[in-house]
Order: C-alpha cells, then structure tokens, then sequence
C-alpha cells in the first residue's frame, strides 16, 4: 500500500514563488482548502516541511494527501510560505517596538543628565541663599526650621523618583508583548520626576506686640524638578476664640474679599522659593496680646497655591495652621491641609 502512494507524488516539485511576487503579510490568507489548513495546522511547520522535502511516505494517512496530487502539494507550499512571512512580520514589530522602548529608556536619561547640569549650575546661588539665612534674625532662623522639613520632602519625592524609575527600568526589559505598557509606564515615571511640586510654610514676621498689627508670611518653596507655571497663591489668616472650629475659623477668614496685595500670580523655578505676606488691618491691644500668649485667641492661617507643570497639568496645595505661642510656631489643623 506505501509502495502504491509513493508512485503517486510528483517527479519533481513546481518551482518556489518569487519572493517578490509574495502578498504582503497584510493580505488575506492563501485559498486553501479547508481540510488540507487543518492538516497543517495540526502537524506544525516542521513536520509538513519534512514531509514535503523527504519525499518519504508518512506514517500518518492524514499527510499522505498532501502527496495526492501536484496541486496539494502545492497549497502545502504555499501554506508553509504564508506561516513563514508571518513569523518575518511579527519578528518585525518585536524589534521595532524593542527599538521604541530603547528610545524611550535614553530621552529619560538625557533628561536626566540635563537636571544634573542645571542642578550644579544653581549650586552656587543655593549655598549663597543658605548663608544669608544663617546669618539673620530670629525670623529668618524659623524659616530655616521650615527649609530642613521642605529638604525632607525632597529627599522623599527623591525616594518616589528613584523607585519610579526603577520599576520603569524593570519593565522595559520585558517582553515585546508588553512595550506598550512599558512606554505608558516610562511616561508616568518622568512625569513624577519632572513635575513642579509647591511647599507652603506659615509662620509670624515677629511674636503678637502691643500697638503693631499681626504680620504673617507663608514660605512657597517648589523642590521640584521643573517650574511650576501660572502659581495662583493666597494667604489669609483670623485671630479667634480657642473654642471655635477650624471651619468657623476658615469661614470667618475669608468672609470678605481678597485684597489684589494677598494675591499673587507668578512662576516658581525649580528649588526656588518666595514669600507672601498677609498683614491684620489693626495694631494689637494688651488684651489682645494677653489672649493671644495664653491661647485664648488662636491665629488661624490658611495658604493655597495653584499651579500647571511642564507637563500642563492642574496641581493644587491647600494649608491650615495656628499659631503656638510656647513654640512660636504653627501646627497642622487636621483639616485643610492637602496636595495633589
């Protein structure tokens, strides 16, 4: 019976297609019939090529009929061309998009680089900054006390920054079925690491005296990477009693309109800062002052910035705080206080 197949395959096998002639990996699938596909999707590229160049009987009567006639050889052919351009053009797209993510993976380190020199440029004038602080008065020494806790909210986003780009790293070395999340991924880590981030501190010019009004200032620091661009920032502030709420307190502080002096509109560069002043429209009385030591009276000041990033992003920053006489510092109220 296997000598009876054998003389049923053709003396000799039709010429190969022009490559050139080929459909593009975008055109629809060869006309093969149905039965004859089956078969070879079943057995795989292997075996229906072996079989096709062996020129030996298989042991399977399923592969016998790709031999039973010139023509059934031939879409066997053209079926093992058709998997063949296809494997090309996937091959393809994997590289391209391995390219892609390499691409990607160098602008974030050029970037990267670029921060590094301006960073140095600016050095200079940091440490200048620095020193002039140093060497003011008690005021300007509690600003410093605010400037050590905006350095630790540095090293924190710096923390973030470093375990974005990590995970970003890791997963441009997967795959190439997942360089689209891998390029989504490297996207939201420089936009974490290149973002504006606005720090507001509150605290008093000089403690509550007699015959002077109640001077506040709010410290807006960006420790961030980039500018922050159209900064929006307000500060207001309203001495009362101890016993009423911070909503009450908020709600009386902006009862009336702000002055344009208590707004300001302005661009943040990257580790700068600025300050805003927000003066009581009277001089204080001894009583006054006396509620205001015993905490009686609390000063409630409350700050907020909005701003866009380099990436035209909306952020907004939102401060409360009150005023401690024995410290001569704010506290956080335990609400109104946020950032995105």
């Amino acid at each position: 019976m296997e000598d009876a197949d054998k003389t049923t395959q053709p003396s000799s096998s039709p010429p190969p297609h022009d490559a050139a002639a080929a459909p593009s990996p975008k055109s629809p699938k060869a006309e093969i019939p149905r039965e004859l596909r089956a078969i070879c999707e079943r057995y795989g590229e292997d075996v229906i090529g072996m079989t096709l160049a062996s020129g030996h009987t298989p042991r399977a009567n399923e592969l016998r009929t790709i031999y039973a006639t010139d023509e059934t050889v031939e879409h066997a052919r053209t079926w093992l061309t058709e998997r063949s351009r296809s494997r090309r053009w996937r091959e393809r797209i994997t590289f391209s998009l391995e390219i892609l993510v390499v691409l990607l993976i160098g602008w974030e380190i050029y970037l990267g680089y670029q921060q590094e020199q301006l960073q140095s440029r600016n050095f200079k004038e940091q440490q200048q900054v620095l020193t002039n602080l140093q060497n003011s008065s008690a005021a300007t020494a509690k600003t410093l006390a605010s400037l050590q806790s905006t350095t630790e909210l540095m090293n924190t986003t710096q923390q973030m920054q470093l375990e974005a780009l990590k995970k970003s790293d890791a997963q441009a070395k997967r795959s190439a079925e997942a360089a689209e999340a891998n390029a989504s991924t490297a996207s939201q880590s420089l936009h974490v690491s290149e973002r504006a981030y606005v720090h507001m501190t509150p605290y008093l010019a000089k403690p509550p005296t007699v015959g002077e009004k109640i001077q506040c200032l709010v410290v807006i620091t960006n420790p961030g990477h980039s500018p922050a661009f159209d900064m929006v920032a307000t500060s207001v502030f309203a001495p009362v009693p101890a016993s009423f709420s911070v909503q009450d307190a908020y709600n009386i502080a902006h009862a009336f309109p702000l002055e344009p002096q208590k707004v300001s509109v302005t661009t943040l560069a990257s580790g700068q800062s600025m300050e805003q002043h927000a003066d009581g429209p009277l001089a204080l009385t001894q009583p006054q002052v006396d509620e205001i030591t015993e905490g009686k009276t609390l000063i409630y000041l409350f700050a907020t910035a909005s701003y866009k990033d380099v990436f035209n992003q909306p952020h907004h920053t939102e401060i409360c705080g009150f005023f401690q006489p024995a410290s001569k510092s704010f506290g956080n109220c335990h609400e109104h206080n946020k950032s995105d």
